[in-house]
C-alpha cells in the first residue's frame, strides 16, 4: 500500500472513527525504536521469505490446517493455529496482545516476528522487547529508521498487505470472518475495506 493512500484514505479516518490519539501512535513508535535499537531487522528478511511464494494468512477464525509454502499468522490467531496443527509459522504479525511466552517460543523456533507499535500497546512494548532478540518493527504513523509502515489496521489485514508488499505469488486468507459487533465489528469493517482496496479480498 502506498503511504499516501494509507494516510489519506484510511489512517486519519480510523483515528476519527475510534477517537485514537495520533500523538500516542508517534510516541509508541519512538518507544519501540529506543528499546529495540540493534534488534530491529531490515525488511529484506520479509522479502527473502515471501517473494514468489504461495502465502497463507491465518486469521482469528481459523479452524483447520492449510498447506502453503509460507504461513503468516496474525495476532491472537496463533493460539488457535498451534492447537490445530502445531505448525510453526514462517512469519507472525502482531500488535503484541498474545502472551510473551508465545512470542519467545516463536522466535526460538525461527519465526520472523513483525511487531506493531500503536498508542494503546506501549506497556506491552516495554515488557516484551527486552525479552526478544530481533524483530521487524512497524507503525501506523510515519516510518523511520527500520520502523516500517506497510499499511493495514488489524493484524490480519496488515499481514496480508505485507504478503502483497513483498510480492507473494498467491495470497490465501484462511480463518478470516468479518462479522462481529461493537468495537471488534468496527475494526473488522475497516480491515475488510483495506483488503478490498488492495485487491486481496
Amino acid at each position: 500500500m502506498k503511504l499516501e493512500d494509507w494516510f489519506n484514505l484510511f489512517y486519519f479516518k480510523i483515528l476519527s472513527d475510534f477517537g485514537f490519539d495520533e500523538r500516542k501512535d508517534v510516541e509508541a513508535a519512538k518507544l519501540m525504536h529506543e528499546l529495540a535499537k540493534n534488534k530491529l531487522l531490515d525488511k529484506s528478511v520479509l522479502a527473502e521469505k515471501i517473494s514468489g511464494k504461495d502465502v497463507a494468512i491465518i486469521g482469528g477464525a481459523v479452524d483447520s490446517a492449510i498447506n502453503a509454502e509460507v504461513v503468516i499468522t496474525a495476532g491472537k490467531a496463533i493460539g488457535r493455529w498451534l492447537k490445530i496443527c502445531n505448525i510453526i509459522p514462517d512469519v507472525h504479525v502482531t500488535d503484541i496482545e498474545e502472551s510473551t511466552d508465545i512470542l519467545v517460543k516463536l522466535q526460538d523456533m525461527g519465526t520472523i516476528l513483525v511487531l506493531h507499535a500503536h498508542g494503546d500497546n506501549m506497556d506491552r512494548i516495554r515488557d516484551v522487547i527486552p525479552k526478544l532478540r530481533s524483530f521487524v518493527g512497524t507503525t501506523q504513523h510515519k516510518p523511520f529508521n527500520k520502523i516500517y509502515n506497510f499499511g493495514g489496521f488489524t493484524d490480519g489485514d496488515r499481514a496480508a498487505i505485507i504478503a502483497k508488499e513483498f510480492n507473494a505469488k498467491k495470497i490465501i486468507l484462511h480463518g478470516f470472518h468479518f462479522h462481529s459487533i461493537g468495537v471488534k465489528g468496527k475494526k473488522l469493517m475497516w480491515a475488510k475495506k483495506i483488503l478490498e482496496f488492495e485487491g486481496i479480498l
